[in-house]
């Protein structure tokens, strides 16, 4: 029994990891601290070493995050891209200190580096000129993104270096650019962006290059990846080398301290991470740590790679930063799935960079958690949120009158009675006229990741409300853009450039429009899976709980909650609306991408030519479905070398075709 408790946290702390890897990596809106995360992933790996027999190869333990969202333009790198070690404690940083001593015997030098928090890039150059630049991607292989990396001033487009070589750095937004650009965007009723990372996370990833440019992103060297030069044989001399070919690296910034990044000895490293610690905030851009490195090339291949992490570097991460301030009081906001969400009120308090006055209480269990109550003073860090978390109470000033917070029985906005979902956290307002909800179903309907309408932003869209142009979703396609034009702060220009956006939304993306319908659980990822399987918004009103929940990434709860939007008749008359308004929603697709004819597969196996990422591919482009579990459904099952437990499961049901990936490209006209 002991063991299938174990056996569960194992399959829970794994389903959380790459929950967070997700949000973190691809979506950039990570919900909890780096700290937080690593904890998770210490967890899991002290269980698997623990329980060896529920280790699994894929186990998130052994791969980096990814922030791959697509398997279109990608590049595999020519050397592999790793992640690094972390430590929160200077006393972590002297057992990994220790740690390599021991096992060189020798006393070297290291270099340390600030750990700029941005988002990583690999430039490849050959004869001299810039080739492509992609992002991290899986540490394998990533996303072309060369154009948007061309923007950046800091990036040379030629070097004096005629040899191949990758050039890895960070791309970041300097805080000034960024308050400059949350300016403008609260000007315009957009929703700000939460830090400059995920600032520049998100930029490097605009389909439109002139946007990228006019965000002035920085740019940052710390290593090489392919790089054939026995001259250059330490950390130091390559960081030398990379500056005289133009780049720029952290190095020069350290000068203004007059620190120097190449030290021997225990006690220089901890200082180093001690006096960054207290000037962090004197930069002008984020760094979130110090990152120290065995200088000497040749100590580091003697002392090798994990399977995610060089054994010969590691990250020591500042602490959040942590203020004390008192609560006013706390609001409760409604959501568009209708969950309702408690956030502080707080006396305004200075904290990492700005001054802050909200504070998320997640819900009514963390209420409960924490015996927060108004008036109390309590504990705040900023890891990673626009809204700082509250991590404890100063029980020792409380006041003996103190009110407990009550969380509403009905909706703050239009008093229908709030529901909690069977074992969930989250009590939520199922008033589909529920004003509140209405607004922020609009806003996400119309926001960058879904259709993408400009000039929609939170301010436009509560004026359209408020003149009552818009009182639904599909209430955007019917406009009356000369009573727009009369409004506060607009005009005809205003009037025709949202008509225009409007228009233009008509032909975006499947998954796109998908993902803005605000199906519960269906993020943007998710909205691509779906729409990779079924050609167009019938097929999927039409599937099953079945047909769902054999899509591989698709689990029983996204499953039922898909069903249960379709059955729903108000959204299906959305639906209707928005087809009838003009709105396409079916896949792209050319003529020669129905091969397969919706045929359903499952790989297994290790293949021959190709990855299983790239044989999925193959299989969705030419009009086929990629499965997760073996049934009657299954039409073919491609087995490679080394099969699973699936190949037995499908020689049991006759009506499945086994073949290997030889037939499985002659299948779609690959080879002959």
């Amino acid at each position: 029994m002991d063991d299938l408790f174990i056996e569960e946290e194992i399959k829970d702390l794994r389903k959380n990891i790459s929950y967070h890897n997700d949000l973190y990596y691809k979506n950039n809106q990570p919900e909890i601290s780096d700290y937080d995360f690593d904890q998770l992933v210490k967890r899991l790996q002290s269980l698997e070493k623990k329980y060896p027999q529920f280790m699994q190869k894929l186990s998130p333990t052994e791969e980096v995050g990814s922030d791959l969202t697509t398997q279109k333009d990608v590049i595999p790198h020519k050397v592999r891209m790793y992640s690094l070690d972390n430590a929160y404690t200077l006393e972590e940083i002297e057992k990994f200190y220790d740690k390599i001593v021991k096992e060189t015997d020798l006393m070297f030098h290291f270099t340390t580096e600030l750990k700029l928090d941005g988002f990583s890039i690999n430039l490849y150059y050959e004869n001299g000129v810039l080739q492509y630049a992609t992002t991290r991607g899986n540490g394998f292989e990533g996303e072309i993104v060369t154009e948007n990396v061309k923007t950046i001033s800091t990036i040379p487009l030629t070097i004096e270096y005629q040899n191949p070589i990758e050039v890895r750095g960070e791309i970041f937004l300097p805080r000034s650019e960024f308050k400059r650009i949350n300016i403008e965007r609260e000007g315009k009723g957009e929703k700000l962006f939460a830090n400059p990372r995920n600032a520049a996370a998100g930029t490097i990833k605009l389909k439109d290059s002139q946007e990228v440019k006019t965000r002035n992103l920085d740019y940052r060297v710390y290593t090489v990846g392919y790089f054939n030069n026995e001259k250059i044989k330490s950390q130091k001399a390559l960081l030398e080398f990379l500056e005289s070919l133009g780049f720029k690296t952290m190095n020069s910034e350290k000068k203004l301290y007059g620190l120097v990044g190449y030290v021997v000895g225990k006690l220089a490293i901890t200082n180093q991470c001690k006096v960054w610690e207290h000037q962090k905030n004197n930069l002008e851009y984020d760094i979130d740590g110090l990152v120290i490195k065995v200088n000497d090339f040749a100590l580091q291949q003697k002392l090798g790679f994990t399977s995610k992490f060089p054994k010969w570097a590691i990250a020591y991460k500042f602490k959040a930063e942590e203020v004390e301030t008192q609560v006013l009081g706390v609001d409760f906001q409604v959501g568009r799935t209708g969950a309702i969400t408690p956030v502080a009120r707080l006396k305004p308090v200075y904290i990492s960079g700005s001054t802050v006055s909200n504070a998320t209480l997640h819900n009514e269990d963390e209420i409960k958690r924490l015996d927060i109550r108004i008036g109390d003073f309590v504990t705040i860090i900023k890891s990673g949120e626009i809204i700082p978390k509250i991590i404890n109470v100063n029980l020792q000033r409380r006041d003996a009158n103190s009110k407990k917070i009550e969380f509403p029985k009905t909706c703050p906005v239009c008093k229908t009675k709030l529901e909690r979902e069977e074992e969930g956290i989250i009590n939520y307002c199922n008033n589909i006229n529920c004003p509140a909800k209405i607004q922020r179903s609009i806003q996400h309907f119309t926001s960058r990741d879904a259709v993408d309408i400009e000039g929609l932003g939170e301010a436009v869209v509560r004026q359209l409300i408020n003149q009552k142009q818009i009182i639904k979703v599909q209430d955007i396609y019917h406009i009356d853009y000369n009573e727009f034009q009369q409004y506060e702060k607009q005009g005809r220009v205003s009037a025709e450039n949202l008509k225009t956006a409007i228009e233009h939304s008509k032909n975006q993306k499947f998954h796109k429009i998908l993902f803005g319908l605000g199906i519960r659980y269906v993020g943007a990822t998710i909205s691509k899976i779906l729409c990779s399987q079924f050609k167009n918004i019938d097929e999927i009103i039409n599937a099953s709980y079945e047909d769902f929940i054999e899509i591989n990434e698709i689990g029983e709860k996204i499953a039922h909650s898909v069903v249960n939007f379709f059955i729903d008749k108000n959204n299906l008359l959305m639906i209707r609306s928005l087809l009838e308004a003009g709105v396409k929603m079916e896949s792209e697709r050319s003529e020669t991408e129905d091969i397969l004819n919706g045929a359903k597969f499952i790989i297994t196996g290790t293949l021959e030519n190709y990855n299983r990422n790239e044989i999925k591919e193959m299989i969705e482009k030419n009009g086929g479905k990629v499965i997760s579990a073996v049934s009657k459904n299954l039409n073919y099952l491609i087995a490679g070398e080394n099969p699973g437990s699936k190949l037995l499961k499908v020689k049991k049901i006759e009506t499945i075709e086994i073949i290997n990936e030889k037939q499985f490209l002659h299948m779609i006209g690959i080879i002959e």
